[in-house]
């Protein structure tokens, strides 16, 4: 919109904003006076005419680039000014003061133009993936490029944690080998092959619940002095070999108390050829015969245990 000075009839382009900030109230950039923009706005479409046209184009012949400013025109820029600071004027930031020459449409449909170009040319961050050097420690800590550290790390831990699992397994097989062989006979051969290569073998179970004493007697030997004569049967009830066991042998007096107690390992009541055997075969019986010396022993009678060391 226009307005024209009441003073001089100069016409000035003018916005709303302008005549928000004052309530219309303008100064005349040409002869200072101070009247109401709103009693002399002009219509858009009516040309801008001015009674002194001729000054009119003297004062607004443009001038050349780098030329020192007129008087007039350095006082208008002054006055411009004094109007931007005039006691409750438009906020800093606002469109320039009531006054000043209309701004150009060219120019401002070029800076509106510059101003998009910058903001539009703006790119959003990138993000971590896309930067060379993140790319590059990637590739550094996971060997193979764009592969993210989480997963490589996941995968590590997996392959540790399986490796351990299959130690702990195999522990636990080579310390069991002897209940999973009577368990499932058919993996014998297997664990027998896995002990020989670990500097080992499979041992013979040790199960004294399930060898019995069938039958046993202790008599003075006739005519070899004070020795004894022991003899038993043992019976494996077992349906899986075992390791022969050991005898414990008790004398007791005439009010059944233990006056001496012997240990008899394998190798002492059971031949040579029995012993080299090493296993005491399933549902099999033992035959036990020995001497035994007990001198100034008076023994009334004798207990007989089987057990394992």
């Amino acid at each position: 919109m226009k307005t024209a000075c009441p003073n001089c009839q100069t016409v000035f382009r003018v916005t709303s904003e302008q005549l928000r900030a004052r309530a219309g109230k303008v100064r005349c950039g040409r002869c200072q006076n101070v009247f109401n923009a709103l009693d002399s706005l002009l219509d858009d479409s009516e040309p801008v005419t001015s009674p002194a046209s001729e000054a009119n184009r003297e004062a607004v012949t443009p001038l050349a680039v780098g030329a020192a400013l007129p008087r007039d025109e350095e006082a208008l820029a002054a006055e411009t000014a004094s109007i931007a600071n005039f006691p409750g004027g438009a906020p800093a930031g606002s469109s320039p003061s009531v006054g000043s020459p209309a701004t150009s449409p060219e120019w401002t449909a070029a800076a509106a133009d510059a101003e998009s170009a910058a903001v539009g040319g703006l790119a959003p961050p990138e993000s971590p993936a896309e930067v060379p050097a993140y790319g590059s420690w990637l590739a550094r800590v996971s060997g193979s490029p764009g592969v993210p550290v989480r997963r490589v790390l996941t995968k590590s831990l997996a392959l540790a944690a399986l490796l351990l699992a299959l130690v702990l397994a195999g522990q636990l097989v080579f310390h069991f080998r002897t209940a999973i062989a009577i368990a499932t006979p058919g993996l014998r051969p297997a664990l027998a092959a896995l002990s020989e290569a670990l500097g080992s073998e499979i041992p013979l179970p040790r199960h004294a619940e399930m060898i019995s004493i069938e039958a046993s007697d202790l008599q003075n030997e006739p005519g070899r002095g004070r020795l004894l004569a022991l003899q038993a049967t043992l019976r494996n009830a077992a349906t899986y070999a075992q390791a022969y066991p050991a005898l414990e042998l008790a004398l007791t007096d005439t009010s059944d108390k233990v006056i001496v107690r012997r240990v008899l390992l394998p190798v002492e009541y059971l031949p040579a050829a029995v012993v080299d055997n090493g296993a005491f075969a399933p549902n099999a019986d033992v035959e036990v015969r020995l001497w035994l010396e007990a001198k100034d022993i008076q023994a009334a009678g004798y207990r007989l245990y089987v057990f394992y060391p």
